[in-house]
């Protein structure tokens, strides 16, 4: 009998798994408003097991750094935060884990893991911020920390007056016109260690875990960086 009770618990166990994955993706579709093929997609992605999701992961490890010259360092901070679904994950956890195996996948965004890593893993600071000045860097975190802490959307225009004034501030230290050239110029710069799409990336793998304080180093330059590229834009 107490083998037989044992075998009953562990087959309850995997149930009440199965019932709570499904409960979060259901919780997840109903948030988003997700179509039939979206849903699909959950259902797939949060079914595969343990030792499944974490082979996805190593691939993606691989195949961003799978060559002769990939910096150890910038290897090991990307396995060292490995994504890790639980259990009985949160609504938010599987939207963020189906997002996360989608952009894992693009080639695209490997290489831009493949760039910023080695930037990060270095802790070295960016050409820009050597040759503008610690006088001018130390302003435009200011401001750019200010209009982040008032809820500005780098993407409004209530972040143009900001732009417009660091835009001009930087051609003036590099002797460069502040046109579209130069802040297309600015806008690669500051992504080098920080592309919006890598930050993006380490939130989502945050959010899996269930840690509860995203890290980002520099958090002003993905804001920035946004509001050059959408000034350029427009």
């Amino acid at each position: 009998m107490t083998e037989v009770a044992a075998a009953h618990a562990d087959a309850i166990d995997v149930q009440i798994r199965v019932l709570q994955l499904r409960q979060s993706v259901l919780r997840a579709v109903a948030r988003r408003g997700a179509n039939p093929e979206e849903t699909e997609l959950m259902h797939r992605l949060t079914q595969l097991s343990g030792e499944e999701r974490r082979r996805l992961i190593d691939d993606f490890v691989a195949g961003t750094f799978g060559t002769v010259d990939a910096d150890p360092a910038a290897v090991a901070m990307v396995r060292a935060a490995t994504p890790d679904l639980p259990d009985g994950p949160s609504s938010e956890q599987v939207a963020a884990w189906v997002e996360l195996a989608e952009l894992v996948g693009d080639e695209d965004f490997r290489a831009r893991v493949r760039r910023t890593a080695r930037c990060q893993a270095a802790g070295r600071r960016l050409r820009i911020e050597n040759d503008a000045g610690e006088e001018l860097m130390e302003f435009t975190r200011q401001k750019v920390a200010e209009a982040m802490e008032s809820g500005i959307d780098p993407l409004s225009d209530r972040a143009a007056p900001l732009i417009d004034d660091l835009i001009h501030r930087f051609a003036e230290v590099f002797g460069r016109t502040p046109d579209t050239e130069f802040r297309d110029w600015m806008a690669q710069q500051f992504e080098e260690a920080h592309d919006p799409r890598v930050d993006q990336y380490w939130q989502l793998v945050w959010i899996v875990n269930g840690w509860k304080v995203v890290p980002n180093l520099i958090p002003v330059y993905p804001w920035l960086t946004q509001a050059l590229r959408h000034r350029r834009r427009t």
